[in-house]
């Protein structure tokens, strides 16, 4: 328990913490401290955080030697020595919290800070705020979920909290004091509570700045005779939440800047895709399957969504030891795709001044990948079918057919489908491209790639341009999050190069990554509502030179609510008490 007032004894008869806010002493049962001798209620004590109040109800009492009279409050300063009717003498002492209290804090700093994955520390630093602050039981809830509790302390505890408690930490977005007393923001009352002897509760959520949703809610509570939180307690557990949530986020971010290092490292020694979200895992787990097959692959995503590095892997997955050739359909006139694609005879055209072998030729026990393939002219797409269903060549110019061992790998951003209806693209073609499928999503629809490949881009060109990458700030990652990437995964290399240069080895700032406004979505609500309480409030504040009842005025809401949200806004520590 967090230690308060003490009464101790000059005549060696202990001490007595007054562990209650009222506590009453006398000699009757009722009594907090019950001493033989005395009246039956001889004497109140009122305890608060820089003084205690006495109130004697019978004569005897006295205070440095001066009688107290009956029914008169009478301050009573640290140091002071009272006297009672049985002749002996207590001191009033303020107990401090000792040294080693903060012992739990920096534990729990340290967790955070080393342990390879921060989320897994959460159940802990239940255990950490418990100790801080001397609570009898707790339960951490996880997500924004008044039910989902994982983990309680002690651990054998039979997940007793106040569920309203917990939705008005979530509500309200500050810690939440509820008190027996009626103290704090509202007074404790329903069965449940009173059955489990709860005298007073502390809630705050775990929550990440600039982010809507929070990671969870710690709930502490203390019962039987133990004494009440305190404002002093609300204020301590509400800065060692949000200390404890700037840690865990720069923990989070480091754990995750790593993992990036680690996954660039990766990828540039098996050249793969690197995924994150769970639909690009799973088109990742499609393309193994069909890998070691040498059925023809067509890859559709829009432009910039890595279809080249996807034939790329499947080249990998089946045919790593023979020749990857890559060709844009879109890139070569129509009148000379067919020489390049199967090569042509000496004489067999105008320039053709030798035998040359095509790019089937060359991709012979490997890969051929046709970029853009609805871009072929209907010629084009006659002969490539024939090279499918037949496995074999003829060169321009020439009336043999040679046999051909590759694979073919096509991609397009275009509806081959819709083609196919508008008769600009062979269905016969598009059955025999189409034996294995893979769609990949653009960025926009795959945010939880957005942020990982980030890093995993910052890091390639951190090491390609020798500028060190310093992380990404909060502003930048929520402007990553908020763009459209039109040019999906490309767009978003390019501009990490561009932030990279710019930051010039500090945090790379979302000032730094040349986003346009107006490609950018606004956010969520909660996030838009934030943005607009944040700037109201600044101005209020600003008008009214730090006071908070005039700024309060100014934006005509209560000075209490005014307080929360400045202390929800991570604003209160720098406003100016009226």
């Amino acid at each position: 328990m967090i230690p308060g007032w003490t009464l101790e004894s000059q005549k060696g008869k202990g001490s007595f913490a007054l562990e209650r806010k009222l506590v009453l002493v006398g000699s009757a049962a009722g009594c907090d401290l019950r001493l033989a001798d005395l009246a039956p209620r001889e004497l109140q004590i009122l305890s608060l955080p820089d003084k205690v109040v006495l109130e004697a109800q019978g004569k005897g009492v006295k205070l440095d030697g001066h009688a107290l009279k009956p029914g008169v409050p009478q301050d009573a300063p640290e140091g002071g020595a009272l006297t009672l009717s049985d002749g002996s003498t207590w001191e009033l002492r303020k107990a401090r919290r000792s040294a080693g209290a903060v012992e739990p804090v920096l534990q729990a700093v340290e967790l955070l800070v080393e342990s390879p994955d921060p989320s897994q520390c959460l159940p802990r630093l239940l255990e950490f705020s418990a100790i801080h602050l001397a609570a009898d039981e707790g339960v951490l809830l996880e997500g924004g979920d008044p039910e989902n509790v994982i983990a309680s302390w002690p651990q054998d505890l039979g997940g007793t909290y106040s569920r309203s408690a917990v939705r008005a930490a979530f509500e309200r977005g500050v810690a939440v004091l509820w008190a027996e007393s009626g103290e704090g923001d509202a007074p404790l009352d329903g069965p449940s509570l009173t059955r489990s002897q709860i005298r007073s509760i502390l809630c705050a959520t775990l929550r990440l700045p600039d982010e809507t949703v929070p990671l969870g809610c710690l709930y502490l509570h203390r019962k039987g005779t133990a004494a009440a939180f305190t404002e002093e307690d609300r204020t301590a557990f509400q800065r060692l939440v949000g200390m404890l949530a700037l840690v865990f986020g720069s923990a989070r971010r480091r754990a995750e800047e790593h993992a990036a290092l680690e996954a660039f490292r990766s990828a540039e020694k098996g050249g793969g895709i690197l995924a994150f979200s769970d639909s690009m895992l799973q088109t990742l787990v499609q393309a193994r399957k069909f890998a070691p097959a040498s059925v023809p692959v067509l890859i559709l995503g829009e432009t910039g969504t890595g279809k080249e590095r996807m034939a790329r892997q499947i080249h990998e997955s089946s045919r790593r030891n023979g020749p990857f050739i890559a060709i844009n359909c879109a890139a070569i006139p129509a009148s000379l795709m067919e020489a390049e694609l199967f090569g042509h005879e000496k004489g067999s055209f105008t320039g053709a001044s030798a035998d040359r072998d095509g790019l089937f030729d060359a991709a012979k026990g490997g890969t051929l990948f046709l970029d853009e393939v609805g871009e072929l002219a209907p010629h084009l797409q006659a002969a490539l079918l024939r090279a499918l269903q037949e496995k074999t060549i003829r060169r321009v110019g020439s009336t043999h057919e040679r046999p051909v061992d590759v694979r073919i790998v096509a991609a397009t951003h275009r509806d081959l489908e819709q083609m196919v209806r508008t008769g600009t693209f062979r269905q016969d073609l598009l059955f025999r491209l189409n034996v294995a499928t893979i769609a990949i999503a653009p960025l926009r629809d795959r945010p939880a790639d957005i942020l990982p490949l980030a890093r995993v881009f910052a890091q390639k060109a951190s090491a390609e341009f020798g500028v060190p990458f310093s992380g990404l700030s909060r502003s930048a990652e929520k402007a990553l999050m908020r763009h459209g990437w039109p040019g999906n995964v490309r767009e978003l290399e390019n501009c990490l190069q561009r932030s990279i240069l710019e930051a010039g080895g500090d945090r790379i700032q979302s000032e730094h990554m040349g986003l346009k406004e107006g490609e950018s979505p606004m956010g969520t609500l909660a996030e838009v509502r934030e943005v607009a309480e944040r700037r109201a409030t600044e101005s209020a504040m600003a008008r009214a030179g730090g006071n908070l009842t005039q700024a309060a005025g100014i934006l005509g809401i209560d000075r209490k609510v005014l307080r929360d949200l400045l202390r929800r806004l991570g604003m209160y520590e720098a406003s100016a008490e009226d």
